[in-house]
């Protein structure tokens, strides 16, 4: 019986305790609507309560939108809420340079990620199964995929659960035939043009004549590699925390030259799993790609650029940053700035302006030290906005009787390189008036003659 074998499943990896909250992602096909009745019929014994989540992708037109109402429908009558989003994936493939594949994922774990957090949901299930595991293995392994490309899907990836990995397409079908479920048909699984399809159709076929077996086969290969993967991972905690300088959402830092001391082979690990953690998965990442990262690391140049899929890398000097296009593109930002306290949330600062008659000594009005300044207002040039850094920015800092270039100026403050890019310069109509928390502009300084002051106060972590 099926719900048993998906109950063996979850214990043997793991996948759910008792009184969870579980989104369960339902696209209308067989296997998410098995998933769905599964669950459903192992509610009561787990103590669990479900959601569906379900999106349009924004390519199959009436199809899609038919798909919707059916799964609104199968929501209803299960008594489980639906929560449904259409999102352009063409648009995102285009604007984050990625094949239509790759956006499609990318932006399907973005929805599911962020609606599961909306719900509360300690779970996200999908109906991957044994063939999907099996023909994910195969794709990966004609395209020349290493140790972890062949792992295929894994059972549990936090927090993502699959009760129905250890299942055959078979068995959902005569599960789902067998207990009257209706489901939606996706004409593109039949069209042979697609790889992943030719292998489901005619590949898989021609390996069960010679291994009736071929799918529990290939899913044992697919666990060892996966206990494999999971020794490797402890190993490279150590070398990980030595040559890495910082990890934050969509961007990791490494120490270049401690990188290139390194083995081609543990070099390639370590920057393999760089990549997962800035975008959160390999998908499209090849050898070529890490090679050239080798080669990037191992170069002689102080600076050189990479553009990897879904991914933008840049180095200086013993920086090796890897960013996400998306993050890259936040970095460039032009927001106006009145006086008063300003909020940037985006940037997680504020700023505060505020104009004053000048009165005897400043220092009480710099008691912050570098997070705040203090101009001539009558030497500003309003409205002001804060923005990043341009190609060609040039600044006079303050004690200078001349320009230099911004670049040259935040390389001599030892400013991160990293950091360099969403660094705030709050800037007058004709140039940049302080390079936030680092230096003031010496057009604007105080003089004798100054009459009053614009005081400019930057706080953090707002």
């Amino acid at each position: 019986m099926l719900p048993e074998k998906a109950k063996e499943t979850i214990a043997r990896y793991g996948m759910l305790k008792r009184e969870e909250k579980v989104l369960v992602a339902v696209s209308g096909g067989v296997d998410s609507v098995v998933l769905l009745e599964v669950l459903c019929l192992l509610k009561s014994e787990f103590s669990l309560e479900l959601v569906i989540a379900h999106l349009d992708h924004g390519l199959r037109g009436k199809e899609a939108k038919e798909d919707a109402r059916f799964v609104a429908s199968l929501g209803k009558a299960k008594g489980v809420p639906v929560i449904r989003e259409e999102i352009d994936v063409a648009r995102v493939s285009k604007e984050e340079r990625l094949s239509l594949e790759e956006a499609g994922h990318r932006v399907r774990r973005h929805f599911l990620e962020e609606t599961a957090q909306k719900v509360g949901a300690t779970r996200i299930a999908l109906g991957h199964t044994l063939n999907d595991r099996a023909e994910t293995l195969l794709f990966n392994l004609i395209r020349g995929a290493g140790p972890t490309g062949l792992v295929g899907i894994r059972p549990v990836s936090l927090p993502y659960i699959r009760p129905l990995i250890d299942t055959s397409r078979e068995e959902i079908l005569s599960f789902a035939r067998l207990n009257g479920l209706a489901w939606r048909e996706d004409r593109t699984n039949q069209d042979l043009t697609f790889s992943r399809n030719r292998i489901r159709h005619q590949i898989i076929p021609l390996l069960e004549q010679m291994n009736p077996r071929f799918l529990e086969a290939l899913h044992r290969t697919s666990d060892l590699l996966l206990e494999e993967q999971a020794a490797l991972e402890t190993l490279l905690d150590r070398p990980w925390e030595e040559v890495r300088a910082f990890d934050d959402k969509g961007e990791v830092v490494f120490h270049r030259y401690q990188l290139a001391e390194l083995s081609s082979g543990l070099m390639g690990l370590l920057l393999r799993w760089g990549i997962a953690h800035t975008r959160g998965d390999l998908q499209g990442i090849e050898k070529v790609h890490i090679d050239a990262l080798r080669r990037l690391v191992c170069s002689s140049q102080s600076h050189g650029e990479l553009d990897l899929p879904g991914l933008a890398v840049r180095v200086q000097n013993d920086e090796l940053l890897l960013r996400t296009h998306k993050q890259a593109k936040a970095c460039s930002y032009e927001f106006p700035v009145k006086l008063g306290k300003t909020e940037f949330s985006s940037l997680g600062i504020a700023i505060e302006l505020s104009i004053k008659e000048r009165e005897g000594s400043l220092e009480h009005l710099m008691k912050d030290g570098r997070t705040v300044e203090v101009a001539d207002a009558d030497q500003v040039h309003f409205p002001l906005h804060l923005r990043s850094r341009r190609p060609g920015d040039r600044f006079r800092p303050l004690g200078m009787n001349h320009e230099k270039k911004l670049k040259d100026l935040l390389s001599d403050e030892h400013i991160p390189f990293f950091k360099r890019d969403a660094l705030p310069l709050l800037c007058d109509q004709e140039r940049i008036i302080w390079v936030v928390g680092v230096r003031l502009s010496d057009a604007v300084r105080v003089t004798a003659q100054t009459r009053r002051v614009l005081v400019m106060g930057m706080e953090e972590g707002t």
